[in-house]
């Protein structure tokens, strides 16, 4: 008897802890094509369900409703201790999953402009993300390994032309390592990945950000 209640409390244990390092995800993937069709191509994004997150020192939350067919992008004045509070009403974002939209920007310090389109889709429990041109990635405050569930990234896939006004940037990744070829107008490559930091662009989040592919 005293076997089957410690085998109990063992399983109580572990469904508890993949209860708790459970992550679901927003994701958009990119497609020149204004039907998402064909292979993907251009600037996609991920962002983490039902966290308070920062994009360039902007607080964001999202949330999917209860049959999770569509997703919400909350924008928010403040988002102090992990809590995103103050929010900015005429400022979200629905989107139908499996629907094929204009891609918005969410890229940050950068002069990148997506023209291309995301389908929208729901990712949980991801095993790992896949290898793309370049890859920005939001971990969570205090994080400075870089080592818990990435809160956001965007990324351009390989070998994707960005225009970006009169300059333009291309990134590419080759073993492992992202690169850039800069071009306004001669251009010139340069090593684009980023160790573990903290976004000192935007102090106030206590972020840490990478740069990979």
């Amino acid at each position: 008897m005293k076997m089957i209640k410690l085998l109990l409390l063992l399983l109580i244990f572990v469904l508890n802890k993949n209860q708790v390092k459970s992550v679901t995800y927003l994701e958009m993937t990119p497609y020149e094509k204004s039907d998402c069709s064909g292979e993907s191509e251009g600037i996609g994004y991920a962002f983490i369900v039902n966290q308070c997150f920062a994009i360039a020192g902007d607080y964001y939350s999202v949330s999917l409703n209860s049959d999770h067919s569509n997703g919400t992008i909350s924008e928010y004045k403040d988002g102090e201790n992990n809590q995103c509070t103050g929010l900015i009403s005429d400022n979200d974002k629905v989107y139908e999953i499996d629907g094929c939209y204009n891609a918005p920007n969410y890229v940050w310090n950068n002069g990148a402009v997506p023209s291309n389109y995301v389908k929208i889709s729901i990712s949980i429990n991801p095993t790992d993300i896949p290898q793309y041109g370049f890859r920005q990635t939001t971990y969570a405050p205090g994080d400075k390994d870089c080592q818990s569930n990435p809160q956001f990234y965007w990324y351009s896939t390989n070998n994707t032309k960005i225009d970006m006004g009169t300059s333009s940037a291309t990134f590419y990744c080759t073993d492992n390592e992202s690169f850039e070829i800069y071009c306004d107008p001669g251009c010139f490559t340069t090593d684009s990945g980023m160790a573990c930091v903290r976004d000192f662009t935007h102090w106030e989040t206590e972020n840490y950000v990478a740069g990979s592919c």
